[in-house]
């Protein structure tokens, strides 16, 4: 079942990567995706990491840049985590030149609460938070690798939705991953939210891995990997791990939608969730699964075929 863009998308390991230990051979997820050639953009988009921290690490560029800890509560700020540094990876793999906000929201055991989560998703499109300063660079492109462990697994929380829908009204995109419990994605907060592109994993044949959730709140798919060949993400400091989960499919499709707001900044976080979806490409053998019921939206991430449909979109009122 293909999920609508809406007008106006879990106590689970570390946000929603499942640790198995960034170089070449990472670009398999990228050649399923249809990477472009790099190329020079004009407009530089900021893309918002909500995760666990993103730690120094020279394969970024300098790309990072120093967000809000949403998680201390006034102590000292802990050492970030491998995994915010592995997704915002992710996302510089796909577009180089795009800043990497740092908005710290998962704990030192992966752990979010749901007000860290809603205050760090406003604060990093320059909404305001009380008690904080107000964010003078905010993000066009929010990526969301987490699913809330305080929240009843029955759909998304009204207070995150309520968030969720000021953070489109100003204009961004949310990329949620879709969680990594073979269950609905709708269950999950913020993955089951109007509005979030909720992202499925894929393995490396090209349907749905094992572990991903499904459903209708899933508006497509990108690679995740797999036990048998996983994904070659960024650690803290220098070299690589490889891992798996939707944690890392999400930020393929955030910085897709980097991309394409690099290449036209006008559009709406609407209009970037259709082009997406409208190009996505068939799942191998036609589906992602052999069981109906577990769809995975629109099909899996072409970056190319976004880019080309991009720059003919007209904008409407």
């Amino acid at each position: 079942m293909k999920r609508r863009c809406w007008m106006l998308g879990l106590s689970l390991m570390v946000g929603l990567g499942v640790g198995t230990g960034y170089h070449a051979e990472v670009n398999w997820p990228l050649r399923q995706v249809r990477m472009p050639h790099p190329s020079p953009h004009a407009a530089v988009m900021m893309v918002a990491v909500l995760d666990s921290g993103i730690g120094i690490q020279p394969a970024l560029g300098g790309r990072r840049l120093p967000g809000h800890d949403f998680t201390s509560r006034g102590l000292s700020p802990s050492i970030p985590d491998w995994h915010g540094t592995a997704v915002a990876g992710v996302v510089h793999s796909v577009d180089p030149q795009a800043a990497l906000l740092d908005v710290r929201v998962l704990g030192v055991h992966g752990q979010s609460s749901l007000g860290a989560a809603i205050r760090g998703l406003r604060w990093a499109v320059g909404l305001p938070v009380s008690g904080v300063p107000r964010n003078v660079r905010p993000a066009r492109v929010i990526t969301a690798s987490f699913s809330l462990a305080d929240v009843p697994r029955t759909g998304c929380d009204p207070a995150m939705q309520r968030a969720v829908d000021e953070v489109l009204r100003a204009g961004s995109v949310i990329v949620a991953s879709a969680g990594n419990m073979d269950a609905p994605a709708a269950r999950n907060t913020p993955a089951g939210c109007r509005g979030v592109l909720a992202v499925a994993a894929t393995d490396q044949r090209g349907v749905r891995a094992s572990y991903s959730n499904w459903g209708a709140a899933v508006a497509l798919a990108a690679p995740g990997g797999s036990h048998k060949e996983g994904v070659d993400v960024l650690n803290v400091g220098t070299g690589e791990r490889e891992s798996m989960g939707t944690s890392f499919a999400a930020p393929l499709v955030a910085g897709a939608a980097s991309l394409l707001l690099s290449a036209q900044p006008g559009l709406s976080p609407q209009e970037v969730c259709r082009i997406l979806q409208r190009t996505a490409r068939p799942f191998a053998g036609g589906r992602c699964d052999p069981d109906p019921r577990r769809g995975c939206g629109a099909g899996v991430l072409d970056i190319t075929a976004a880019l080309q449909a991009g720059t003919g979109v007209s904008h409407g009122p």
